[in-house]
Order: structure tokens, then C-alpha cells, then sequence
């Protein structure tokens, strides 16, 4: 009966320290906690590695969409030509964030407060509109005529040494 209650008290405790575990982000600010077992998990690194290397640590925002969207032109003959396109598009952009430890554990990390974002987006694509130019032919560029958002999606990465792991939004 004492190993059982152990075990519940355990098993209780771990419950506790994954829910607390969980990436809290604001993508309308750039703001939220990264807690560093995520970020932990993500790159695979064990306590003493986090602790080692939480000053390395940056993050970044990616929001991307794909359009399929159409394309029409007339040829230098009077053809019209019609073809379909899926266009994608991605922005990027630095999410800010400082270290966060505990006070009652003498330089002991527990995560990365989150503090907004900071530097310039950057893109990559474009996105098409209605009226807009297309790529035509050579030489017989057309207007799209038509444009839907096939797929959009974001995710907050952590960085480390180049190499960028999604850790929010959670994967269902």
C-alpha cells in the first residue's frame, strides 16, 4: 500500500511538472513563456545541457499561407491562356524573450519569458491579389483573376546554433 501511495504521490508530481511544461504564446504580441521543458525536449538536450546553453537560445514567428490562384493572359495571336498556381507565402520574425529562473534555486532556469517580437519581418513569396500581375507567357503577362488561401499556418520556433524546432502551437 506504501509503494502505491509512492507511486500516485510520483506519477502526480511528474503530471504536475509536464502541465507546467506548456509554451503560453500570443501571436498578436510576440508575448508569452516558453517553459523549458519544451524547449529541453525540442533540441533533445538533458538539465545541464539547458542550463549550459539557455543564453544561445533565440525564437522566432512563421506564419504561412498558400493561395491557389489563377492566372489569365492573352497571347500575342489573341489566345487566351489559363493556368493555376499555388503561391506561397511565409513571414518571419524574431520573437524576443529572456531567461526566467527560479528564485528560490540559485540560478536554476525554468524557462523563457517571451517579451515580444523584435527586428524586421522578413518574407518570402508574395501575395497574389485579384487584378494583380501574374506570369503569363513570356512576354504576355496576365492579371489573376482568381485567388483563394488554400492552407495557412504558424508556429513559434526555438533556435539554437541555426538549427530552429517548432514548439508552439502544440501538434494534436
Amino acid at each position: 500500500m506504501k509503494l502505491f501511495k509512492m507511486s500516485a504521490a510520483l506519477a502526480l508530481m511528474a503530471a504536475a511538472g509536464l502541465a507546467s511544461a506548456t509554451v503560453t504564446f500570443n501571436p498578436e504580441t510576440g508575448t508569452g513563456f516558453a517553459g523549458k521543458g519544451d524547449v529541453q525536449l525540442a533540441f533533445g538536450w538533458n538539465n545541464a545541457q539547458l542550463q549550459a546553453r539557455a543564453a544561445g537560445v533565440t525564437f522566432t514567428y512563421v506564419a504561412s499561407e498558400v493561395y491557389t490562384a489563377v492566372c489569365t493572359w492573352t497571347t500575342g495571336e489573341g489566345t487566351r491562356g489559363e493556368q493555376t498556381h499555388n503561391v506561397g507565402h511565409t513571414t518571419t520574425v524574431g520573437v524576443a524573450g529572456t531567461i526566467a529562473y527560479d528564485v528560490r534555486v540559485r540560478n536554476q532556469i525554468t524557462g523563457f519569458n517571451l517579451t515580444g517580437f523584435s527586428g524586421t519581418p522578413t518574407s518570402t513569396g508574395s501575395v497574389p491579389v485579384v487584378g494583380g500581375v501574374c506570369p503569363g507567357n513570356q512576354g504576355t503577362d496576365g492579371v489573376w483573376t482568381s485567388v483563394s488561401l488554400t492552407s495557412s499556418s504558424v508556429a513559434l520556433n526555438a533556435v539554437y546554433s541555426g538549427l530552429a524546432v517548432k514548439i508552439w502551437p502544440p501538434a494534436i
